[in-house]
């Protein structure tokens, strides 16, 4: 959380956040779930592009951000709901694949410092509800990102 606070302090970075995954694929869904429920003020832009991330590199790079920061579902072999804020460099190829592109191969079309705040998935089968662990890490995610 600390790394959250001292990246997320500077009050003058522009900084984009994306939730991504697929939300009828149970804790896939997490990622636009969490931005839905972000703060949306001037330096701070959420987009939620679900499972079609591709399509919104030009629209991310447009914004000019300083900082991206995505939230998506990512296979850390860890107990359901554990999260973390990880650099898109780190992501190998754990993301559960709603999207298209890996998320480390997607690093390479930003400007931008890029960040993942990865949550473990209980289940990315068919169904629109959070297991009870991942809804309650959004919750936590989503009180500690509109506090800062």
């Amino acid at each position: 959380m600390d790394r959250i606070r001292r990246l997320l302090s500077n009050k003058n970075l522009r900084i984009v956040f994306a939730g991504i995954g697929n939300v009828l694929r149970s804790d896939d869904g997490a990622g636009p779930i969490i931005a839905q429920k972000l703060n949306n003020t001037e330096n701070r832009i959420v987009i939620i592009p679900e499972a079609g991330i591709e399509r919104y590199i030009s629209a991310i790079n447009r914004e000019k951000p300083d900082l991206i920061v995505f939230f998506d579902c990512v296979n850390f072999g860890r107990h359901p709901g554990y999260w973390e804020l990880i650099p898109i460099n780190k992501i190998v190829e754990t993301t559960s694949h709603s999207h298209n592109i890996s998320l480390h191969k997607l690093a390479e079309f930003f400007f931008a410092e890029t960040w993942v705040v990865g949550i473990q998935p209980a289940n990315i089968e068919v169904g629109e509800k959070l297991s009870p662990e991942v809804e309650k890490s959004a919750q936590e995610i989503i009180s500690l990102f509109n506090s800062i």
